[in-house]
């Protein structure tokens, strides 16, 4: 059977993080997003189109190191018109009566994956299935109407949805879905939308079942989806993973070391958690539950991490605190760095994203860093703020604002002010 994956987007709600790191390549819990999908493939996939366009180099590099038992064709998105657009792009590469189609961005369990993979189509007499998932907020999706276990009709974003049952982004088409593709209209986004496609499949008697996700699905769109994913991931550790600590180092639940990183006298490190190679911890650091460090990052002396990522090569210099964070790759935190996460009310943290003010949904949120950044000693950072990459934060500031990238941010004792100066790095 042949499969399509669509990792062609920018990110661009996950700025200043898919800045120079694309989206697909995200680690969660050390594996990258679009590697969590392909590993989950069932021996039934023969081939896989994987359709990107930002930063595909980089994509391209990452997969190829993997050794997939399966064809893997890159197909290229030069414009992103529409999820339907991204599948026509593949038209000519399926041969398959039906395929494989999943989004590149939500994270899902190889049970949800490969349940979808091997739906029994011939004995449900059905044309193909989608997977769907119940959520709270179904108006901001594509919602399933629904009659028996049968799609009726996919409904975009709207206000009144006829059900909590979503679009999860995995499903089983038949090859016929690629014609009706090429004569649908665009939508008023000027897109060539998937869905409507789907729309017009029912509307022509084919028959598509309906498959709830019953464990966990994330649609990773916002920095804080990353952070749950991880956390996720990271619960899959084997309670039976054995490590053997450095004398003086204290590990309790499940936690996976690679064996090249390093533990320093005095760490308490509490899992899950995974701590990749050649990276330094200690001594006496505080290592909490749902947390990612990643290559090469050294964390010094009395520092907590609690549920955060921090990426390769990043340094987090002694007497500081990470909590509910993505800290990008290179940053150097100055000693006394500290990230506040939790509002004194209470209520959950929201962060302006692309201009629009966003909710979270989480009571304790700290910082989204991009690539880069430095800080200075005794530096304090406020929930659910955006740190632009190759910025620099001077000593003793306290930023309660985005960051735009490339910036200098220092507080000046005569004026009593944070001075922000643009367009100085980069």
């Amino acid at each position: 059977m042949d499969a399509i994956v669509l990792t062609a987007g920018k990110g661009t709600r996950l700025l200043p993080l898919t800045k120079f790191l694309p989206k697909p390549l995200f680690p969660i819990a050390g594996k990258p997003l679009l590697c969590t999908i392909l590993d989950s493939f069932s021996e039934k996939i023969s081939r896989v189109m994987i359709v990107i366009g930002h930063e595909k180099k980089q994509i391209v590099e990452r997969i190829e190191e993997e050794a997939y038992p399966f064809e893997i064709v890159w197909v290229t998105q030069k414009e992103q018109k529409g999820t339907g657009h991204a599948i026509q792009q593949c038209q000519h590469l399926i041969n398959s009566n039906q395929f494989l189609m999943m989004y590149g961005d939500i994270f899902v369990s190889r049970v949800t994956i490969q349940n979808i993979i091997n739906y029994p189509l011939k004995t449900k007499k059905v044309n193909g299935v989608i997977a769907t998932f119940e959520v709270d907020s179904p108006e901001i999706y594509g919602c399933l109407e629904t009659t028996g276990s049968k799609l009726v009709k996919i409904w975009e974003k709207q206000p009144d949805p006829p059900s909590h049952l979503i679009n999860a982004g995995i499903m089983l088409l038949p090859k016929d879905i690629l014609s009706i593709l090429g004569k649908i209209e665009k939508s008023d986004r000027g897109e060539i939308e998937l869905t409507d496609g789907i729309n017009e499949l029912v509307q022509g008697g084919s028959l598509i079942d309906y498959y709830e996700i019953t464990d966990y699905w994330i649609d990773t769109g916002y920095p804080w989806d990353l952070l749950s994913a991880n956390e996720i991931a990271l619960n899959q550790i084997s309670p039976e993973t054995k490590n053997t600590p450095s004398t003086g180092v204290t590990i309790e639940g499940p936690v996976e070391i690679v064996d090249s990183a390093i533990l320093r006298p005095g760490t308490l490190i509490q899992g899950p958690v995974m701590i990749d190679k050649n990276s330094v911890v200690g001594p006496n650091s505080f290592i909490r539950a749902g947390t990612y460090i990643g290559k090469n990052v050294r964390v010094g002396n009395g520092v907590e991490i609690k549920n955060s990522i921090l990426l390769d090569g990043t340094t987090i210099g002694h007497l500081s605190y990470v909590g509910d964070s993505i800290i990008g790759r290179g940053c150097n935190f100055g000693a006394g760095t500290k990230v506040a996460n939790l509002r004194l009310d209470n209520q959950a943290i929201s962060m302006v994203i692309q201009g629009n003010r966003v909710t979270s949904g989480k009571r304790k949120l700290g910082t989204i860093m991009g690539d880069n950044v430095k800080t200075g000693i005794n530096v304090s950072i406020m929930p659910g703020i955006s740190i632009g990459e190759n910025s620099r934060i001077g000593a003793h500031t306290l930023i309660s604002t985005n960051i735009p990238p490339n910036s200098l941010s220092y507080y000046e004792p005569r004026s009593g002010r944070v001075i922000l100066k643009e367009d100085k790095y980069g």
